[in-house]
């Protein structure tokens, strides 16, 4: 890891003090339960729905509470080496659309909010490569929730870590929703609900079978005005320059305010020196966050039926589809990066923390020094050479396109980069396929996918600068084709055409050209999710 710290760390913009207990928690810490939901509704009558969401503020699961939670899980389970037992949450967040914002405030003051979110996920799909023809699949008007028809006013999140939880808390919230006892009013009318789960037989991975959410930004910020009171915990040697900017090794640290309103942004021409925060409009936006939300159904026989065709081809030399795959994604289905082990799949490197995402796409990288607290036995595994031509990890491959890195781009490079990364907390959807090869008629005609979700201050610079501006484009942020997973171009007979450019065994590049449509959006919305501040008295 050779991405430099322009300053030592003592000579950093201190970070902010975070308002803990106003931030909602999936924003800033995630929830990390194995099971959730997502209910989506509409407001019926404006005044019962103030009065609930009144009632359900005190049950909003918060930054102050998730955040600790969430490293006391990690620390006992790197000590116990498994899921410690008894240590189990549920957690209740929510966030709104626009049209749930006007009826809750008015018209004039939600044009305060991005143009993006305003208008909706619908309006913004043509250009994220959505289909265009209202009959096809992926097309908002044939969207679960999201399309024209059926914008959901409210989303309401629930995780927990016992399935048992879930299903109560969400009985207890759909009768409070939906049938409110004693005959009053229903608030909401019920739009769509997803149950979602972790893989049972792969904990952390989606439906393809590759290991998930591994390269995440580290937000910046305090819990108090103390040292050692980071909500992204350091553990680099603070004697190495690298602990400036980085949280663990390959996690660069982010400014809060890309991902929270009101608090210091990444300056895109320095990781360390920060850009003032920008004043909230509304002002009660300030502790907020912009939520958008993605129902992706994932083909998994035709995803693997299509690697082992393309691996078939004679150009790629008996390349196995598992290997194609990993070249196409960037990691191993284990989650350990081809940049660290371009031959074959390593799952020791992939369960390695601080080794499986300490890599550059352009600079060759070195281990980085941990604190003596952590007992880590240290980052033997080989180290990744630079790669600035693609021929380790291609161009086009989906953490590549997603996050360069270190690599320069269209819009200013590594620095710049940062202020366009997002935080995802997606989960699965639907039962694991056993077979992808040889699917049963029941798997077949079972929807799977993955729920994504991400937060941002900006959907319009974060998120969709992801999809229009890197994914869905062959020559950005480098050339060599589109983002073979969420690339999205139909030519005019429906077919999502990609080309991308393939390191082949022989040390040539070799085109895979892909016909087929892995991943269709079916539903999803712009939201925002208020502080908990806000909702008590501007919402309610």
């Amino acid at each position: 890891m050779t991405r430099p710290a322009t300053l030592p760390t003592s000579m950093a913009r201190p970070e902010d003090v975070l308002d803990a207990a106003d931030i909602q928690g999936n924003s800033l810490a995630g929830f990390k339960n194995d099971h959730q939901m997502f209910l989506f509704a509409v407001i019926d009558d404006v005044t019962a729905a103030k009065t609930w969401l009144k009632q359900l503020v005190p049950r909003i699961a918060t930054l102050a509470r998730v955040a600790p939670h969430n490293r006391n899980f990690k620390l006992l389970k790197q000590a116990e080496g498994r899921d410690p037992e008894g240590l189990n949450a549920t957690w209740v967040n929510i966030a709104f659309s626009a049209p749930g914002l006007v009826k809750l405030r008015s018209a004039s003051e939600i044009q305060g909010f991005s143009t993006s979110f305003v208008n909706g996920l619908h309006v913004s799909s043509p250009s994220l490569g959505d289909p265009t023809s209202p009959a096809a699949d992926g097309n908002p008007k044939q969207w679960k929730v999201g399309g024209p028809q059926n914008v959901a006013d409210v989303m309401v999140i629930l995780a927990a870590d016992d399935p048992n939880d879930l299903e109560k808390i969400t009985a207890d919230i759909k009768i409070s929703m939906f049938s409110p006892p004693g005959g009053t009013s229903a608030a909401f009318r019920a739009v769509f609900e997803q149950r979602c789960a972790v893989r049972p037989d792969l904990p952390g991975h989606e439906h393809f079978g590759f290991k998930d959410g591994i390269s995440q930004p580290a937000p910046r910020g305090r819990f108090a005005d103390v040292a050692d009171s980071f909500l992204s915990a350091r553990v680099i040697d603070p004697h190495d320059p690298r602990s400036a900017a980085f949280a663990e090794p390959g996690q660069p640290l982010v400014w809060a305010g890309q991902f929270v309103l009101g608090y210091q942004r990444q300056d895109s021409h320095s990781a360390l020196n920060p850009l003032p925060a920008t004043v909230s409009t509304p002002p009660w936006a300030k502790n907020g966050s912009y939520v958008v939300v993605r129902r992706l159904n994932q083909d998994v026989p035709v995803f693997w039926k299509s690697l082992s065709q393309l691996a078939g081809e004679a150009k790629f030399g008996g390349l196995p589809a598992e290997h194609l795959g990993a070249l196409l994604v960037g990691r191993w289905t284990s989650g350990a990066p081809i940049m660290r082990s371009p031959a074959a799949d390593d799952s020791s490197l992939a369960l390695d923390d601080f080794a499986n995402n300490n890599f550059e796409f352009k600079e060759a990288t070195t281990p980085a020094p941990i604190i003596p607290t952590m007992k880590y036995g240290g980052d033997h595994f080989p180290t990744a050479s630079g790669d600035l031509l693609g021929m380790i990890c291609p161009h086009a491959a989906h953490i590549r396109k997603a996050n360069p890195r270190d690599l320069p781009t269209d819009t200013g490079g590594q620095n710049d980069t940062l202020t366009r990364l997002i935080l995802r907390r997606g989960i699965p959807f639907g039962s694991p396929v056993g077979n992808p090869l040889a699917p049963t008629p029941v798997e077949l005609a079972t929807e799977r996918g993955l729920m994504f979700v991400c937060y941002q201050t900006s959907i319009k610079n974060q998120f969709e600068f992801l999809l229009n501006h890197w994914a869905n484009v062959d020559v950005q942020p480098q050339s060599g084709g589109m983002d073979p997973l969420l690339g999205q171009r139909f030519d005019e007979t429906g077919t999502n055409r990609r080309v991308v450019l393939v390191p082949a065994p022989d040390g040539s590049l070799q085109q895979a050209e892909i016909d087929a449509t892995w991943i269709t959006p079916t539903g999803g919305g712009y939201f925002f999710s208020p502080s908990i501040s806000a909702m008590r008295n501007e919402l309610s």
